[in-house]
């Protein structure tokens, strides 16, 4: 309510209010209130709608429903003033469904009060008022269309935090629809995000969550899944990349590929995987799975690789360690290279001799199998698989079965 008057102030503005017009209701609101409609169509754009429409009906009403609160105010301080309050509020959750910044409606409440002033003023030339009486009308005025005002504001903050709430429901059931395998995923008007083409998925360390504030507004998070992650739209471009880096502040994270959206749990379950892997493969805060494609593929089940490596090295199994690992060693490499003695043994740092008495040796133990491209390829892949796991190290970017 506006600041109470005090006993001589409240006498004095009664007196003055009813010497400018018993009947104020019929002869001066009609036209203050299409005075100040028409000012404040002309000095806010937003506003100027046409006449007759229904937006210009609301706003004659907002007007109207305020110059008459003031008026019973006037005539009663003490009595509520229930509908002009839900009316204000309204008018604020109105201008936050608008998506319109809260100045405008601000500005409208200034214009109302410079105009219903300035009415007020032309009234009183002709009568005599005492300036104490005068301040308390102009001081009276002025409460009242700021605590209009501040209605206004609790009306539009609570309906721009109730659209927050609602928008941010809708956009973790968007994001939790598109990573949810062979999924059909519709646009959600409430989500307020455009369904992109292609989706990048970003894995994050159980109980770590990015600087929300320092994500594009675009990017979504589900900081409720015990292994929380994020879906980047589109490709990670250089700039993605520095907003996320910026955003974990030093946590590491692994990056899926870039997907089609409905391929979005793939692009998840690699960035997951590749974040599993992160003692073996390990790039500094953002590891991507387009730097280990290949690594990925061979750790991808170790119990299978496993398999192939007993079943390729088999003949090799009699052997006891010392003899076989040296064997394993220069297998590798020539798997890997198809070199000559000579370039294998600068590489393994052994005596060209000893290169072509392994070789010999494998040639006996493995037979037929070096020969056949199949097994060649199988058995290259699994002691590259083997290495990986025993050897945890950093990996370079791009590795694969050419240059690893």
């Amino acid at each position: 309510m506006p600041t109470p008057l005090s006993p001589q102030e409240s006498d004095q503005l009664h007196t003055l209010v009813a010497a400018l017009s018993p009947d104020a209701r019929t002869t001066v609101v009609p036209d203050l209130v299409d005075e100040i409609v028409e000012r404040i169509r002309a000095a806010i754009p937003a506003y100027a709608r046409p006449p007759g429409s229904a937006y210009n009906r609301v706003l004659r009403t907002a007007v109207e429903r305020n110059v008459l609160g003031f008026l019973d105010w006037l005539a009663d301080p003490a009595e509520p003033l229930d509908r002009r309050d839900e009316l204000c509020r309204k008018m604020g959750a109105f201008e936050a469904m608008e998506g319109r910044p809260l100045t405008v409606l601000q500005s409208a409440y200034r214009t109302a009060t410079q105009v219903a002033w300035s009415r007020i003023r032309a009234m009183l030339d002709d009568r005599v008022a005492s300036v104490l009486a005068v301040s308390a009308l102009a001081e009276a005025v002025i409460d009242y269309m700021d605590e209009a005002a501040a209605l206004s504001r609790e009306g539009y903050e609570k309906a721009r935090t109730e659209a927050s709430e609602v928008r941010a429901a809708a956009r973790l059931a968007l994001l939790r629809a598109l990573v949810a395998p062979a999924a059909s995923v519709e646009p959600d008007p409430d989500a307020d995000w455009p369904l992109p083409d292609e989706v990048t998925l970003v894995a994050l360390p159980p109980g770590t969550l990015p600087v929300c504030p320092l994500l594009d507004a675009d990017v979504l998070l589900d900081p409720e899944d015990p292994a929380p992650y994020l879906l980047v739209p589109g490709p990670l471009t250089g700039e993605r990349r520095t907003m996320l880096e910026a955003a974990l502040a030093g946590d590491r994270a692994a990056v899926g590929l870039t997907v089609p959206r409905a391929r979005a749990s793939d692009s998840l379950r690699w960035a997951r995987r590749l974040l599993d892997l992160g003692d073996v493969l390990h790039d500094g805060t953002l590891t991507l799975s387009e730097d280990h494609l290949m690594s990925l593929w061979l750790l991808a089940d170790g119990a299978l690789m496993d398999q192939i490596t007993r079943r390729g090295l088999a003949p090799l199994a009699p052997l006891s360690d010392r003899r076989r690992q040296p064997l394993v060693d220069t297998l590798a490499v020539w798997l890997r290279t198809r070199a000559p003695a000579t370039r294998i043994s600068e590489e393994l740092g052994v005596h060209v001799q000893t290169v072509r008495y392994r070789m010999r040796v494998l040639e006996h133990l493995l037979g037929d199998e070096l020969a056949d491209p199949g097994t060649r390829f199988a058995t290259e892949a699994a002691l590259r698989a083997q290495r990986l796991r025993t050897r945890p190290a950093p990996r370079p970017p791009g590795d694969n079965l050419i240059n690893d």
